[in-house]
Formats: C-alpha cells, structure tokens, sequence
C-alpha cells in the first residue's frame, strides 16, 4: 500500500508550495503566500523556511514560464494530489536523486513541451530547490521512469474517456 502522500513531510511541502506559489499568482492573493510561507516555517524555522521559499520561488517561476499548457493543481487544503502536482513533486524527487533523464520525463508530462531549453532550466531549479530540501533532511520518496509513466498513463486514460463522453 502506497504511504499517504501528506504524511510525508518533503512531499507535502512541496505539494503545499507548489499550490500556494500557482494559485498566488493565478489570483494575484497573498493570502496565498502567507500560507506558503505558514507551512513552511511551521514545519521547518524561520531559517531553513526562507532558504527553501526562495528555492521553491525560483522552482514554480521556471515550471510557470516553460509550461506549454494550462497548470493543474487542487486547492490548498485537499487531501488528494493531480497529475500536474504528481508530475512536479516527481521532478524534484529525480533532481534529489540526481537523476536528470528522469526529471526530463516528468518536466515533458509537466510542461507539456520536449524543448530542451526548458526542461534544462526545470533541471536546474529542480536541482537548487531539491538540493535545499536535502540540507534540511527533508528527502522525498524515490520515484522512476516507470511510475512517471504509469501516472501519465492514467491521466492520458482519464482524458479519453472525457473527451468520449462529450
């Protein structure tokens, strides 16, 4: 049985910052940052929770400036994770694991472009902000190219079966 996702204290950092970080700039709401920065420092100091903010800024601002489509993510409070949150927490899971070819993989199914200018520059920010959450101890389950595939996989059957219906 898979471990609940936001019992995972890196995992639910990062989903938590990628929502706060996406929907603060989609509505322009700093209450959105305000929470960020809340679990952040609730969980981790004042220190560490400024060092690894700007990290997760630097992350979301180069996934927001590549991405070819629409951003996905569920609001802050749900306890469920989307494809483009699980295809996110992938990548930096890969960085941390050094693992360029499989941060690739996820940045293609996130981004939804195979540019390689933009799948390096998610490389890179993947890389400072998963670097970050390793000083800290905070290290995230270990993913491969076959989950990321298994996990694209059922988005792709999910959206057939929508678009079947209309």
């Amino acid at each position: 049985m898979a471990p609940d996702i936001f019992a995972l204290t890196p995992e639910r950092l990062v989903i938590q910052g990628f929502r706060n970080v996406m929907a603060a700039h989609d509505l322009s709401d700093s209450a959105c940052w305000e929470q960020a920065w809340t679990a952040y420092i609730d969980s981790l100091g004042s220190g560490p929770a400024r060092r690894l903010m700007g990290e997760l800024q630097f992350w979301t601002r180069a996934i927001r400036t590549h991405s070819q489509k629409p951003m996905r993510y569920f609001p802050c409070s749900c306890r469920h994770i989307c494809h483009d949150e699980c295809m996110a927490v992938s990548a930096v899971a890969a960085a941390q694991a050094g693992d360029r070819a499989c941060t690739d993989l996820a940045g293609l199914h996130l981004l939804g472009t195979a540019d390689e200018a933009a799948l390096t520059e998610l490389w890179l920010a993947s890389s400072h902000f998963a670097a970050a959450l390793k000083m800290e101890r905070l290290e995230l389950y270990p993913v491969t190219a076959s989950v990321i595939t298994s996990i694209n996989a059922m988005e792709e059957r999910a959206a057939t079966k929508s678009s079947a219906l209309h």
